[in-house]
């Protein structure tokens, strides 16, 4: 028997059930800071060093005592005497003295006897002797030790995300390796008799299984690790044995059999173990998508359609892969233009129009549902509200870009 939809959820509706029913995993694991670039800190970072850990010549130029080239002028220079040469990773043994300088490159450390540096440019040699033609104050030209980075201090907190930025921090502390949560898995089910994996030979009546590939994609961008399934056939005991099998990741999401057809057996299998929290959106295309909870994982129906599963996915699928792998919302660009042409909207459903966005017009992209290229060319999506019966051609519309 066909089984009606019960009650149709706004997106709103469906969006706060799913945030409140999904929680971040709290497995951590330890990783090369090499790799972690994008990864979510486990773990708060304080600093068990100074950086820099010596005070380091900011330029290239002359340590010398500051007071020495006080009244130091182009024509009336004051000339020290130069006592050697210092590269950086260079430490040098001795101190510089009253009227001495020691020649020091970028970064290397600050001799003792010395408080300020002179930069090359405000000097002359003249065979060992340094003529200094503007004076510096103590401290001039010069990188304290723990300027950058104090010891004890927290520069890191768990739940950041770790930035280029962050990472240099790391290894600017000697840490080669950082704790981390791990990404969640997600098992991603496509069900279907008609559906075969691409490669295969298509029969009288099959089509290829484009939806997990296009999920699995989606899931690999937003910080989690998908797990492809095999194809489910329409089957019950198929269907609920994939479910058990999804089970073992942190959320599943099966796409197809969650419409109200004879052959559409998500709902009740997802029933028979854990509860169904919505079924059927008041949004167009995707009506049929499903959300519950099965032994504390959330599971997704997504629809058959791939424009309805994938449309539906960046709505309602990212909030909850990011939820999940601790990442913050998800803000996508967004840009404005006027329609190129008159769109007649579905009246009674809020509809997500995929659209192609060219020199700041906007032209519609969306052919059916079942249409692979209605989501492929396009750039993104506009919402045309429940209560729009047409947007005009001219008119200003606000576009959710897909990247």
């Amino acid at each position: 028997m066909m089984r009606p939809f019960k009650r149709l959820l706004s997106r709103e509706e469906a969006l706060a059930i799913i945030s409140a029913n999904v929680r971040r995993i709290e497995r951590v694991e330890r990783i090369p800071i090499e790799a972690s670039a994008g990864r979510v800190l486990a773990e708060d970072i304080s600093a068990d060093l100074n950086v820099p850990p010596f005070s380091r010549a900011a330029m290239d130029g002359y340590a010398v005592r500051a007071e020495e080239t006080y009244g130091a002028a182009t024509y009336a220079p004051k000339r020290l005497r130069l006592i050697g040469r210092q590269n950086a990773g260079e430490w040098f043994e001795g101190e510089v003295g009253q009227g001495e300088c020691l020649e020091v490159a970028t970064g290397s450390p600050i001799p003792r006897g010395s408080d300020a540096v002179v930069p090359m440019e405000y000097t002359g040699l003249i065979g060992d002797i340094v003529e200094v033609r503007r004076p510096v104050h103590p401290g001039a030209n010069i990188s304290p030790e723990g300027e950058d980075i104090k010891m004890g201090e927290t520069i890191l907190r768990r739940g950041e995300i770790l930035t280029p930025g962050k990472v240099g921090a790391l290894a600017a502390l000697g840490r080669d390796s950082i704790l981390v949560y791990s990404k969640p898995n997600v098992a991603v089910i496509p069900t279907g008799s008609e559906v075969r994996p691409p490669g295969s030979p298509l029969g009288r009546g099959e089509v290829y299984d484009t939806n997990s590939y296009t999920l699995s994609a989606l899931i690999s961008a937003h910080g989690c690790v998908p797990k492809r399934l095999q194809v489910v056939p329409d089957e019950p005991e198929a269907i609920r044995a994939a479910l058990r099998m999804g089970l073992d990741q942190d959320l599943v999401v099966f796409t197809g059999g969650s419409s109200v057809g004879t052959r559409d057996l998500l709902a009740e299998a997802v029933e028979e173990v854990g509860r169904v929290l919505f079924h059927g959106l008041q949004v167009k295309p995707g009506k049929p998508t499903l959300f519950g909870i099965v032994e504390d994982k959330p599971v997704f129906g997504m629809p058959g359609y791939p424009t309805s599963c994938l449309s539906n996915a960046y709505i309602f699928l990212i909030p909850a892969l990011r939820i999940l792998a601790g990442l913050p919302p998800y803000e996508p660009r967004r840009v404005r233009g006027r329609m190129a042409e008159r769109v007649v909207a579905s009246t009674g459903r809020e509809q997500f129009l995929t659209v192609r966005v060219r020199d700041g017009l906007i032209y519609p992209a969306f052919k059916e549902s079942g249409a692979i290229t209605s989501i492929a060319q396009a750039d993104g999506y506009t919402i045309i509200p429940i209560n729009a019966d047409v947007i005009e051609e001219g008119e200003e519309v606000t576009v959710t870009l897909f990247e």
